[in-house]
C-alpha cells in the first residue's frame, strides 16, 4: 500500500492527538509528587486525549485502537494491576500476617480497629494516586502502538523538538538568574538548566533521549537533495541537545553523553557506510565539533560549576541504599504499594545516618520498585527485560527500515534511563515515564501498517 510522505501524516488524527498529549507531557509533567496540580493538568490532558481518540474513530468508523500485540497488551496492563491489586481490601487474618505490619496492627489496636479490612498498601491514598499517575503512560502508549512506522517517526521527531526547547528554556534560566518565570518549580535545582524539569538530572535525561531522536532522525533522513536542510538542522539541534547537558550539572548525565555517540556510530555500521569515505569525514567532522566546544567551553564559570560536582564523592546515596536494602528484607517479599516509599523509609532509617534533608527517594529506582512492590515487581522488570529485548532483537535485523531507526532510539533511550535509575530516579517523572511509554509503544508488534497489508 503506498505511504504517503512523513510531513503529510500531521494531518492525520492520530499523530496529532499523540503529539498533543506527548507536547503536555513534556510540559507540564516534570515537577514529581510535590508538583500535583501539574501532574493532575496531564493526566487530565490523558483523559481527553483518550475521550477525543475513542470519539474521532467511532466517527470515522475506524478501528480504535488496532494492536493485536498479546504480549505487549499482558506487560502494559500487568503495571496497573500491580496497584491495583495491592489497594483491594484484605481480611484481619491476611494482612496482619503481612511483612512489616506489627506496629500498625498495634497501633490500630488501641482505637479498637485491628480487625478492620486493609490493603496491602500500608498508604492506599499514595498508591492510588501512582495508579491515576500512569493513566498518561498507557494512553500514550497505546496511542503510539496504533500508529503506522511513518507516524511514530513524526513523534520520535516531535520529542528531539521537545529537547531542543527545553534545552533554549534552559539556557535562558542560566541567563536570567534563580529569581525569574522560567523557573516553573518552587522546589528545583537553581544554579543550573531544568527546562521543563524540577530536577536537573531530568532535564539530563531529556536531552540525553532528546539528542538521541535527533541522531536517528538524522541517518533515517538519507543523503537525498530534498533533506539536505533538515538534517543540517537535525544534527545542530543535536549537538545542541549534547552540549547543553553540561549545564543541567548532572554527573550521571554527562556520563551517559556515550549512549548517543554509540547510537550514532552502530545506526552506520549496517550501512556499510562506518569505514567508507563519507563514514569517516562524519566522524571527523564529530570529533573536530566536539574537540572545538570543549576547547571554547574551558574556563567556562557554567561548565567548571558542573566540573568541580565530581570532586564532591561525599555522597549520601549509599547510606540511603543501605537502609533501603534493610526495608526491604522488613517488606519482603510483598511490599509495602507503589509510591509508599516516603510513608515507609523513615521508620526504616538508621538514626546515625538522619540528615537536615528528608530522603524522598531512595536513589535507586530498582530497590524503591521492589521496596513498594515486593516479588511481583522483580518478576515484572525480568519480564519487561525480555519482552524489550526480543522486540529490539527483531527490529534491528530489518536493516534500512524505519523500524531498524525506531529500534535504535528505544535501545539508547532505554539504555540511558536503566543506568541512570541505578543512582536515580528518573520514571518517577511523569515527562520520562511518557518517554518510556514512546519507546514500549514503538515496540508494539503490530502497526497499522500490518493491518492493512493483511488480506
Amino acid at each position: 500500500m503506498h505511504r504517503p510522505p512523513a510531513i503529510f501524516i500531521w494531518s492525520e488524527w492520530r499523530t496529532l492527538i499523540a503529539a498533543a498529549l506527548l507536547v503536555v507531557a513534556i510540559l507540564f509533567g516534570g515537577g514529581g509528587t510535590p508538583a500535583p496540580g501539574s501532574e493532575l493538568v496531564v493526566e487530565l490532558a490523558a483523559i481527553a486525549a483518550a475521550i477525543a481518540w475513542f470519539w474521532l474513530a467511532y466517527l470515522r468508523g475506524e478501528a480504535i485502537a488496532p494492536v493485536r500485540d498479546g504480549s505487549w497488551l499482558v506487560a502494559l496492563f500487568a503495571l496497573i494491576a500491580i496497584p491495583l491489586m495491592q489497594l483491594l481490601p484484605l481480611p484481619p487474618s491476611l494482612w496482619h500476617a503481612l511483612p512489616g505490619r506489627g506496629t500498625e496492627v498495634e497501633a490500630l489496636g488501641l482505637v479498637g480497629r485491628a480487625n478492620t479490612w486493609m490493603p496491602i498498601s500500608v498508604s492506599p491514598t499514595r498508591t492510588f494516586a501512582s495508579l491515576l499517575s500512569l493513566v498518561p503512560p498507557i494512553v500514550l502508549a497505546i496511542m503510539v502502538a496504533s500508529l503506522s512506522r511513518g507516524q511514530r517517526t513524526i513523534l520520535i521527531i516531535c520529542l528531539g523538538a521537545l529537547g531542543i526547547l527545553s534545552a533554549l528554556i534552559g539556557t535562558v534560566q542560566l541567563a536570567s538568574g534563580n529569581a525569574n518565570w522560567l523557573r516553573f518549580y518552587s522546589d528545583t535545582h537553581y544554579g543550573f538548566s531544568t527546562g521543563f524539569q524540577a530536577n536537573r538530572n531530568a532535564q539530563a535525561d531529556i536531552l540525553l533521549i532528546s539528542a538521541t531522536a535527533m541522531i536517528v532522525a538524522f541517518w533515517q533522513a538519507g543523503p537525498s537533495q530534498n533533506n539536505r536542510l533538515l538534517r543540517a538542522i537535525m544534527l545542530a539541534g543535536a549537538a545542541l541537545l549534547l552540549l547543553s547537558i553540561i549545564f543541567t550539572g548532572s554527573r550521571t548525565g554527562l556520563a551517559l553523553i556515550l549512549i548517543p555517540l554509540v547510537v550514532a556510530i552502530m545506526t552506520l555500521v549496517p550501512k556499510k557506510a562506518l569505514l567508507g569515505r563519507k563514514g569517516l569525514l562524519m566522524i571527523g567532522a564529530g570529533l573536530m565539533v566536539i574537540g572545538g566546544s570543549a576547547y571554547a567551553l574551558h574556563g567556562n564559570n557554567r561548565v567548571n560549576k558542573t566540573l568541580q560536582r565530581f570532586d564532591d564523592l561525599e555522597d549520601a546515596r549509599p547510606k540511603i541504599w543501605e537502609d533501603s536494602l534493610y526495608t526491604v528484607s522488613q517488606t519482603w517479599p510483598i511490599g509495602t504499594g507503589v509510591g509508599t516509599f516516603q510513608s515507609i523509609f523513615p521508620s526504616e532509617e538508621r538514626l546515625e545516618y538522619v540528615r537536615p534533608n528528608f530522603a524522598n527517594r531512595a536513589h535507586n529506582d530498582y530497590l524503591e520498585f521492589v521496596i513498594e512492590s515486593g516479588a511481583v515487581g522483580i518478576l515484572y522488570l525480568l519480564a519487561v527485560l525480555v519482552i524489550a529485548g526480543i522486540r529490539i532483537i527483531k527490529l534491528n535485523r530489518k536493516i534500512g527500515h524505519e523500524g531498524f531507526y525506531q529500534a535504535a532510539f528505544v535501545t539508547g533511550s532505554f539504555l540511558i534511563l536503566f543506568f541512570h535509575s541505578i543512582v536515580d530516579y528518573p520514571l518517577r517523572s511523569m515527562s520520562l515515564a511518557c518517554i518510556a511509554a514512546l519507546c514500549a509503544g514503538l515496540l508494539s508488534g503490530s502497526t497499522v501498517d500490518d493491518v492493512e497489508s493483511e488480506p
